[in-house]
């Protein structure tokens, strides 16, 4: 009799975690996250669709103001598309070598706290001194597991996402804003979450639209 009270206790446990598990996976972000990008003579706005380990990047002009290329990212196979919509063509887009970073970034986490776009951001700034620059970044930790992943595979050179990867727990956080500044503290750049919509997304988004031609070198 006790042993089967305690297979049937042992059954519940495994049950318990098997849900839990799932409920973590289900509850990962699916939706769009617009934010906009400025620096002292620009300002570029960019919409990231996420559903499951797919990411639909958009980048939209400052001056046309209309979508004038996209990636496809799929983050379980590791590949990447991007889509040229004027010409309606596609192409493979290789993941590029990994920026290397001089001298040394020193990460503290900060005391400010910011509510923005409805979650709570805690302040992180990473400085490097040998490359004059520090950028303050105000990070929401959720669902947001996509995005390290992101970072890792797009592999960019902009200091934002180079910096944000050398704090240690990112793995589901997401920066809401970052403002990137010299040593005297002037800014030169920022990025900035303008909207975030939770919503289900059609898989169709990911999909090479009809009518585009594969671009071959």
């Amino acid at each position: 009799m006790k042993m089967k009270k305690s297979i049937l206790k042992l059954i519940t446990v495994v049950v318990v975690m098997v849900a839990f598990s799932l409920t973590t996976v289900a509850q990962s972000f699916e939706g769009i996250i617009e934010f906009k990008k400025s620096s002292t003579i620009d300002t570029t706005s960019y919409v990231y669709t996420i559903k499951d380990n797919m990411v639909r990047i958009d980048e939209i002009g400052s001056k046309s103001r209309k979508v004038e290329g996209s990636f496809l990212v799929d983050l379980d196979a590791k590949t990447m598309k991007f889509l040229n919509h004027d010409r309606k063509l596609y192409g493979d887009q290789n993941t590029p070598a990994s920026p290397v970073i001089k001298g040394t970034c020193t990460v503290k986490k900060g005391q400010n706290v910011k509510n923005l776009q409805g979650f709570k951001c805690v302040e992180y700034i990473v400085t490097n001194n040998e490359e004059a620059t520090q950028i303050t970044y105000y990070i929401a930790d959720g669902k947001f597991s996509f995005f390290e992943k992101l970072l890792r595979q797009l592999n960019r050179k902009e200091k934002s996402a180079i910096y944000f990867l050398q704090i240690a727990e990112i793995k589901n956080m997401f920066p809401m804003l970052s403002m990137q500044t010299d040593l005297t503290g002037k800014e030169t750049s920022r990025l900035e979450v303008t909207k975030i919509t939770k919503k289900e997304v059609d898989p169709a988004v990911f999909e090479i639209p009809k009518g585009y031609n594969k671009f071959e070198k």
